[in-house]
């Protein structure tokens, strides 16, 4: 009896992919390549990746040459038959087989009582999720009697369902929405679907308003007014508008930075605001400014990146390849080796795709871009929108905002905004024509002669609304509400633990210490102006004399070896955050921990402190002959320094810019000269001000107390000592401790008001 040909379709949760009649005698290829049976385009898919084929009756699911292939979360390395609801994944890509044909039986195991499945990008798991966001071994699967059970395996970036991250396994029902990281699976009772194919991300935002007060008038103003857009799986959209329009509030309002007042961002069909955590990882930023430090080689920069981003598990040869293969994407491996500021620095087109390599090592599902074509030339910019097109081809989710509207024909679609207002979302080559107008550039007069309200009344009644965004919304189910208690609860970032912050710590501070070392002049006039500083004091001052002119000269040599100390800790860290601030914002909104952050800045400057303060003291110590206890004296300058960086970093903390830090110098130094109880005799309010914030008060005494101890002893007849010490070496070292730690407390509470900027 001749055998019938079978109707097959393929599919993820949301799409059909393939509908074919397969005969008995053919094959159906599946695979990369277009001349495949059915195209399955994904990171890891071979252009000829399996096959499906029958044989009396049955189908079956082979792999072709070594290709791999699960059927039902179980690695196959040669035929096995499939049939109606089974899942087949080639590499990354999961999809669904619904046939008439019931797949053949076969033999029971013995104990069929649990069956596990692995979630990771290991290739040993059985379900191969191959991002670099996802742990070796992220989940477990677990099937037992009858229930289907879900545990994270302590990820770096979690699990969650329903946008509720899980602590403790948990039971599955079907239509669960499953997050491994950012990639979403919908649980169809039998298996685990991925929401959109290729684990790409679909963007719905419904009535999305941003409200603030206006600091005039205190009244409620608008910046966002009732926003609805649908943007699907690999779109490249591009927002554009007047001035004040809204485009970088609504960009921040899509991936998250800065959420709007009401309405909604679903990703995936899951409540972005609700489940931010979930997704924190898969989104990619690059702001209006660098997120690039410009001293260490590019290859360098990756490679730190991919360490503070990626789970501990990814090893350094994982992280060199693709460092290497992210270089590839953006055309620049051949600067891998060079600093941004080499002799021939990099062009801005070439800083921008710098930037831009940075996010990309951590693979993310959607890229957001603020501005990232701004002050480039019309050819530079015409480059960048190719390079964004491409990486939405490979499958990324990409929304960029623009002034330039010379190569906007490169996305998919455009949004254009006015006072807050979506007044049209559709094809470029139609937006034009839409307006009446000849150029695109000639609308924003032309929607300055109307109201915004209307304009937008306008779009909704339009076929564009209707097939863009009504069609879209159609086509999906109704987004996931995330639980109450994950509502605006970014509770915990990914790698909170102690082992992750010391991982953290690790990766910054040898970061910070590359960035000291590239900077080689800088690094070499801050070594040399402690022993520069140290001749002229030695060939200035003489401690001989009478016991007088000794304890005057003394006295002076300590007030100059604690004011430079001070001036050390600060000139040193006064610049260290506010230089970094883009970057160090980037990574804190994803990652990075303050104390790891305050650490690492804190151990290298104070290691370059002691190496000032001990040239400074021995030269001082040598030339002129100035006898007394060298470690305690180390230790008092050390730990004066020490509080002095604490200041600095605290200033470096509180300023936006570069100049300012600079400028509060004075207003930081001066103030230890004059309150020092040196040049004059404090009492009162001042001595009190000076006893609980100045370095130089309590410095100065500690060293005091380093003295000959004929200097404090009064002399007969006379009730003062030539030099007075306030208190025991012992309390002015705890007292310098105490500004040091509560200058570092102002450093963290300062970092921690920048979190608003996130």
């Amino acid at each position: 009896m001749e055998e019938a040909a079978q109707q097959i379709e393929l599919k993820t949760a949301r799409h059909v992919i393939a509908q074919l009649r397969l005969q008995p005698t053919a094959d159906c290829v599946l695979g990369s390549a277009p001349e495949c049976d059915v195209e399955i385009q994904g990171a890891e898919v071979r252009p000829r990746h399996a096959r499906l084929f029958m044989q009396r009756g049955a189908l079956f699911a082979e792999p072709i040459d070594g290709a791999p292939l699960m059927v039902n979360g179980r690695p196959v390395q040669g035929a096995v038959g499939v049939g109606q609801g089974d899942w087949i994944a080639l590499a990354g890509v999961l999809v669904q087989l619904s046939t008439d044909t019931v797949a053949p039986l076969a033999p029971a195991p013995e104990s069929a009582e649990r069956i596990e499945i692995l979630v990771g990008r290991q290739s040993d798991c059985g379900l191969v999720i191959d991002s670099p966001q996802i742990s070796r071994h992220h989940a477990r699967v677990s099937i037992i009697d009858d229930q289907v059970w879900l545990e994270d395996l302590r990820s770096t970036n979690g699990t969650s369902v329903n946008g509720a991250p899980i602590r403790t396994p948990v039971t599955l029902t079907p239509g669960d929405r499953v997050a491994f990281a950012s990639f979403v699976f919908v649980f169809t009772g039998a298996a685990l679907e991925p929401a959109e194919i290729g684990n790409m991300v679909r963007v719905e935002v419904n009535a999305l308003t941003k409200e603030v007060k206006d600091r005039t008038t205190g009244a409620p103003r608008r910046l966002l007014d009732e926003i609805d857009l649908v943007i699907d799986p690999g779109e490249f959209v591009v927002i554009f508008g007047t001035s004040g329009s809204g485009k970088s509030t609504l960009l921040d309002a899509l991936n998250g930075r800065r959420p709007a007042t009401s309405g909604q961002v679903a990703y995936n069909g899951v409540d972005l605001y609700g489940a931010f955590d979930q997704f924190r990882s898969g989104i990619g930023y690059v702001p209006q400014q660098d997120i690039v430090h410009r001293k260490i080689r590019v290859i360098s920069a990756l490679g730190y990146t991919a360490r503070l981003r990626l789970p501990p598990d990814t090893s350094r040869e994982e992280i060199a390849t693709l460092s290497e293969r992210v270089l590839e994407r953006v055309d620049l491996s051949e600067k891998a080796q060079l600093a941004v500021d080499t002799p021939e620095p990099l062009s801005g087109g070439q800083l921008k795709r710098v930037s831009l390599a940075v996010e990309l090592v951590a693979n993310p599902n959607i890229l957001f871009l603020d501005e990232a074509t701004s002050g480039l030339d019309a050819g530079t910019d015409k480059k960048m929108m190719r390079l964004f097109a491409r990486l939405a081809a490979d499958g990324k989710t990409v929304v960029c905002v623009t002034h330039s509207l010379e190569n906007i024909d490169c996305c998919n679609l455009v949004a254009l905004l006015h006072r807050g207002c979506l007044v049209y979302y559709g094809p470029p080559g139609e937006a034009a024509a839409y307006f009446g107008v000849e150029r695109l550039s000639d609308v924003y007069e032309l929607l300055e002669q109307g109201e915004a309200e209307q304009w937008r009344a306008r779009y909704r009644a339009s076929p564009l609304y209707q097939t863009y965004i009504t069609a879209r919304r159609a086509a999906t189910p109704a987004p996931i509400e995330a639980p109450q208690q994950a509502k605006g609860a970014r509770a915990k970032r990914p790698g909170t633990s102690l082992r992750a912050g010391l991982r953290q710590m690790l990766t910054l501070t040898t970061r910070y210490a590359d960035l000291l070392l590239s900077d080689r002049i800088n690094l070499l006039v801050l070594l040399l102006q402690a022993p520069l500083i140290a001749l002229v004091v030695g060939a200035v001052f003489d401690i001989g004399g009478t016991l007088p002119e000794r304890a005057a000269a003394e006295g002076q040599v300590t007030f100059v070896l604690v004011l430079s100390a001070i001036w050390f800790g600060c000139i040193n860290s006064a610049r260290e955050i506010v230089k970094e601030l883009p970057v160090y914002l980037r990574e804190r909104s994803v990652t990075v921990r303050i104390p790891a952050y305050l650490t690492s800045k804190l151990v290298p400057l104070a290691l370059l402190c002691l190496l000032q303060c001990a040239s400074f003291l021995a030269i001082v110590t040598l030339m002129l002959g100035f006898e007394g206890p060298f470690l305690e004296r180390l230790a008092t300058l050390f730990l004066a320094g020490l509080a002095a960086t604490c200041m600095g970093l605290a200033v470096s903390a509180l300023v936006n810019s570069n100049d300012k830090a600079i400028a509060a110098l004075p207003l930081l130094l001066i103030p230890q000269f004059i309150l020092s109880n040196s040049v004059v005799a404090l009492s009162g309010v001042t001595e009190q001000v000076a006893r609980f914030s100045v370095i130089a008060y309590w410095g100065l005494d500690a060293m005091r107390a380093t003295l000959d101890e004929t200097l404090r002893t009064p002399l007969p007849g006379s009730e003062r000592a030539l030099i007075e010490v306030q208190a025991s070496w012992d309390d002015s070292m705890l007292a310098l401790g105490g500004l040091a730690l509560g200058f570092l407390v102002l450093t963290t509470l300062s970092l921690k008001l920048k979190d608003r900027r996130l």
